[in-house]
Order: C-alpha cells, then sequence, then structure tokens
C-alpha cells in the first residue's frame, strides 16, 4: 500500500472526501501493479499496468470537472488558479503515461507515482482543496475580505 486513507487530508465537502479516498484505492491499486511488472516484467502485467494507469487518468479528469463545474457555479474567486493547477497535473499525468509507453523506463513512472503522486496529492488536498471546500460550504473565499 503506498497511500493509507487515515492519513488524507479531510475537507470540509464529504462528496470531495469521497472522491479522495476513491482517488487513494485507484492509486494503490496501480501502485500494486506497478510493483507486479517490476518484480516480473511480462508483457501482461506492462498492459495491466498501462490500463489501470488510463482508468486513473479518467477518474482523475472527472475528478477534476466535478470540482471545477462547482467552482464555476459558485463563482469561486481563486478559479483560474485551482483550474491551472489541474490542467498542469494532468498534462504531468499524460506525459508521464506516454514515456513509459514509449520508452519502458519503469524507473521514471515509479519515481512518479511513489513520490511525485503521494506529495502533490496530499498537498493540494492541504491547500486548494481546503480553501475550495471551505468555499463551497460557506460562500466564503478567504481570498475576500467577507
Amino acid at each position: 500500500m503506498l497511500l493509507d486513507k487515515k492519513d488524507m487530508p479531510i475537507v470540509a465537502m464529504d462528496f470531495m472526501n469521497d472522491v479522495h479516498a476513491k482517488d487513494i484505492e485507484i492509486i494503490n491499486t496501480l501502485y500494486d501493479a506497478l510493483l507486479s511488472y517490476e518484480t516480473v516484467p511480462s508483457e501482461e502485467h506492462k498492459e495491466r499496468l498501462i490500463q489501470l494507469y488510463r482508468e486513473w487518468f479518467e477518474h482523475t479528469i472527472e475528478h477534476f470537472h466535478g470540482e471545477e463545474v462547482l467552482m464555476v457555479e459558485k463563482k469561486f474567486p481563486p478559479y483560474p488558479v485551482h483550474k491551472s493547477e489541474h490542467d498542469r497535473a494532468l498534462a504531468l499525468m499524460d506525459d508521464v503515461l506516454r514515456n513509459f509507453i514509449t520508452t519502458g523506463d519503469i524507473a521514471g513512472l515509479k519515481q512518479y507515482i511513489t513520490q511525485v503522486v503521494p506529495q502533490w496529492f496530499v498537498q493540494h488536498i492541504q491547500s486548494m482543496d481546503t480553501v475550495t471546500a471551505m468555499f463551497f460550504k460557506s460562500g466564503m473565499s478567504p481570498c475576500s475580505m467577507h
């Protein structure tokens, strides 16, 4: 197990916490597939790893879209900043997968999944998602003088 749900920061909106818990499940399954491929680098393990990564990527697109729709509906002032961070994260996810498919570089993929993702995930929840969830709940942004 790479990520533990008990270590996940909790935000003010249950739907966001539920999605984050699902993210952890998917990332842990992906991590297990990575270890299987690393241990036995078969074509079958590689295809499973790529399939799970693509499922995670699709889930993440939906996850981010759900937050972004609400941010727009509720006129969340720092929406452009939060959206640009989502876009940056998705672009990196896509680049990492393309690189793995093209080069077979398991070390780069492992470094991304085991180091970059957990750090980014927790930091993003603690900062942007916490502020966004509080705005969704209260209608007030810490960026405003309400």
